[in-house]
């Protein structure tokens, strides 16, 4: 099982990252992160990608597109900034206009698996959530997540308990973890099995 996870946070110690150390230390499988600590600029809209495929800019992020593809889960962990995604959490998902400019432009819409998507979010303040996650939900769809499915874990009162201290964000993180392997464990049954792959749904389709 392969996991991809956007880390949004400018903090390797902060809260998003205690739910993030949490949920992946119950997660099996290979965990790959990309952060802001990695050389992965922001999307300039320099346009490239509407005409060929890839990415203009030379860097980390190059070497990422291939395990978008190849990746059975992915998340988006972010804390809350003025009711929307982080700055950082935005510049790492800026870097797949290329994935939405190959269906929309170039009319080849890159093959990929369906996969599990999960957001992650830590917020000063309950109600804060729905703006963040309405724009996780239109990230993970760019990478093939089934937009229904996608779990969700938050923290949501840290100006008071800190994330790391959250029971029940903690508690839901090490729930999602054990899920995601039992469906990667179920779902090597049935390809050893021989059953056909479920066909992805308008929801879940690029």
């Amino acid at each position: 099982m392969k996991t991809l996870i956007f880390f949004g946070s400018p903090k390797q110690d902060g809260d998003t990252a205690a739910l993030v150390q949490e949920f992946t230390a119950h997660l099996d499988g290979e965990i790959k992160v990309i952060s802001n600590a990695d050389d992965i600029a922001p999307c300039t809209d320099c346009r490239y990608c509407w005409h060929k495929p890839g990415c203009s800019i030379a860097d980390e992020m190059q070497g990422m597109y291939p395990y978008i593809e190849a990746c059975d889960n992915v998340v988006i962990a972010s804390p809350i900034w003025f009711s929307s995604l982080s700055g950082p959490a935005l510049n790492l998902a800026s870097r797949l206009q290329t994935l939405f400019a190959a269906r929309r432009f170039r009319k080849d819409p890159v093959k990929m698996k369906e996969k599990n998507g999960v957001i992650i979010l830590v917020g000063g303040q309950p109600g804060t959530e729905i703006g963040p996650t309405q724009a996780a939900l239109t990230i993970l769809k760019l990478m093939n997540v089934c937009r229904p499915d996608a779990e969700k874990i938050y923290s949501l009162n840290t100006d008071r308990v800190p994330a790391g201290k959250d029971a029940a964000a903690l508690a839901r993180c090490r729930e999602v973890a054990k899920r995601l392997n039992g469906a990667w464990r179920g779902s090597m049954r049935r390809d050893a099995g021989g059953s056909a792959p479920k066909p992805p749904t308008e929801e879940c389709s690029p």
